[in-house]
């Protein structure tokens, strides 16, 4: 399958899917990627932090974003798929954005890299770290959004040569991927479709935990997240026992985190750097003012058997 399509790949200014200030367009034609093109906007939106370092005298320098949607919109309007980058925060961060701030728009079929990937290529992971670890021997950090897209896109058109379709649709229906849609009033994720009506499995569920709360642990009332494989316990007994004492374990990492533990890291998933992208979004929370501390397992058995 040799695609044409438009990959994007979007910054926002805090953790809300709806303030774009940085966005990434690559065209695709007859398979070829053509040169990134990058805007700037200012999304009028409350400013905490942008991964790839952007300021917020930087963005409040920008022209509104409703200003500059028009050229972007007539670029989308060149190609009948999009494809955005990684699972698709992109996408719900340009819907998002577009809804926020009450901009009319043409609807967009769009396609997550990640999806095509699960699809076509067969690794034991399809964590961004990992596929450019093991496919090109390198690591993109979060402060370079520009090769972040770059990697994504080429991924994508990686996993979509090995397809025997020639056109999307054809290839969604063989490859069991669900498209998305962006439009006025409607946001349609893109998935992978999966049969999950035979597979037994349980989820960490923090109601089904009884909890004997000890206020003068240091994990009380604490926001604790993990990383990595845990070598005393499992991670849902750890998360378990975070909340019997009266902590918080969330499985996601956020500017409320006060806890970052982390195990053993599967070099083939972190690379030769060894840093979870937990570890990565941390840190830049760190450098940014959030006072999250990041411990390993046995520092976190101390505190727990405090």
């Amino acid at each position: 399958m040799t695609p044409s399509f438009i990959f994007f790949h979007a910054e926002n200014v805090n953790e809300a899917q709806n303030s774009i200030c940085h966005l990434i367009i690559i065209p695709v034609v007859d398979g070829q990627q053509q040169p990134p093109q990058e805007f700037f906007f200012n999304p009028e939106a409350p400013f905490l932090m942008v991964m790839s370092g952007i300021t917020r005298s930087q963005v409040e320098s920008f022209a509104p974003f409703s200003a500059q949607w028009p050229r972007v919109q007539e670029l989308f309007s060149k190609f009948d798929m999009a494809v955005s980058s990684a699972e698709g925060n992109s996408a719900r961060s340009l819907y998002g954005t577009l809804t926020r701030l009450g901009i009319d728009f043409k609807p967009i079929a769009y396609c997550n890299a990640k999806a095509i990937c699960r699809r076509t290529l067969n690794e034991v992971s399809y964590s961004f770290d990992y596929l450019n670890y093991k496919l090109y021997n390198d690591c993109i950090y979060t402060d370079d959004p520009v090769g972040i897209a770059k990697r994504w896109c080429e991924l994508a058109l990686r996993g979509l040569s090995e397809a025997n379709e020639t056109i999307f649709n054809d290839f969604f229906i063989s490859a069991k991927i669900k498209p998305g849609v962006i439009a006025p009033g409607e946001f349609t994720p893109s998935l992978c479709l999966r049969d999950y009506s035979n597979r037994k499995y349980q989820t960490f569920d923090s109601s089904s935990v009884a909890v004997d709360a000890r206020p003068d642990n240091p994990l009380f009332g604490m926001n604790v997240v993990f990383t990595g494989k845990m070598d005393s316990m499992k991670r849902d007994e750890a998360r378990a026992a975070v909340v019997k004492i009266g902590g918080n374990a969330p499985e996601r990492l956020t500017q409320e985190t006060d806890l970052l533990v982390v195990g053993v890291q599967d070099l083939r998933v972190v690379g030769e750097k060894g840093l979870s992208g937990k570890m990565k979004t941390a840190e830049k929370y760190r450098a940014a003012g959030r006072p999250i501390e990041i411990i390993d397992e046995a520092d976190f058995l101390e505190m727990l058997n405090a």
